[in-house]
């Protein structure tokens, strides 16, 4: 199968589809509103509970936890020790779902403090999935902002940390970690601007298929990455499968988002095969 080639990075990486969905059981209706950093507690361990109840509102909810994990950082004590891992990574996380949403302003400003607290969650429990998981996310959307720079270094990066992610639980996040590295290959420029190579993106999103078959982006994405590999049949299979998954209740709350994505794969394989 032929490599795909590409010659802007605008056909790279990740979105939300891409990364990190929210949980099935997990409603995502917006957060009422923003917080004041007043109106939040003091001690981390509240500041973690509060985080963890609005990344499941989705919406202000990941501005929210972003807030409630920058003031839970403030009490270095507990930032610089090992409990502190589960404040840096939320802190990544946050900007990561924020930056999913909307890669405007505000995800932009946030980039930097994400990225170190992501490099300090692997500091601090390299053991741990989430980190690197984060981590590579971030590094992917900072890559974005690189307009006409030479961004294989960060890609590099961000494959390293996704590797690492696999290797330490492939299975977070409904494979998460394949998808996103399977998706970085489908869609990076091919050699030798960057590593491009959706050979490798398709093996990757069958693992992520195996992991979590149940889960319709994972089917899609591997879709996506079978139509630029040129196995169409394979991708209108896929497809199938994709849309059967779609029509289950439980994904009701993105079923209109995905459905988007599921059309814009549908049209390139339509594209491609002269349709």
């Amino acid at each position: 199968m032929r490599t795909l080639c590409a010659s802007a990075f605008g056909l790279l990486v990740l979105s939300s589809l891409a990364a990190c969905p929210p949980a099935a059981d997990v409603k995502t209706s917006d957060a009422k509103s923003v917080m004041a950093a007043t109106e939040l507690p003091s001690d981390p361990a509240a500041l973690v509970k509060i985080a963890d109840e609005q990344f499941a509102l989705g919406g202000a909810g990941y501005k929210n936890a972003q807030l409630a994990m920058e003031k839970a950082l403030t009490s270095t004590e507990w930032a610089n020790q090992k409990p502190g891992f589960e404040g840096h990574y939320r802190l990544a996380r946050a900007v990561a779902e924020q930056c999913t949403v909307d890669e405007g302003s505000s995800c932009q400003a946030s980039l930097t403090k994400a990225t170190e607290s992501a490099r300090r969650a692997v500091e601090l429990a390299a053991e741990r999935v989430e980190g690197h998981y984060y981590l590579a996310q971030l590094i992917g959307f900072s890559a974005q902002t690189q307009r006409g720079a030479d961004i294989k270094p960060m890609l590099n990066q961000m494959v390293a940390e996704s590797e690492t992610a696999i290797k330490l639980d492939e299975k977070y996040d409904s494979g998460g970690p394949l998808r996103m590295l399977g998706t970085v290959y489908t869609r990076a420029p091919a050699p030798p601007v960057a590593i491009g190579d959706p050979e490798k993106g398709v093996q990757l999103l069958m693992r992520a298929v195996a992991v979590a078959a149940d889960h319709p982006l994972n089917q899609i994405y591997l879709a996506e990455a079978q139509v630029a590999d040129e196995r169409y049949q394979d991708a209108e299979a896929t497809l199938q499968k994709a849309r059967k998954l779609l029509s289950d209740a439980k994904w009701n709350n993105k079923r209109s988002e995905w459905k988007d994505f599921l059309a814009k794969v549908e049209r390139k394989l339509k594209a491609k095969q002269g349709q």
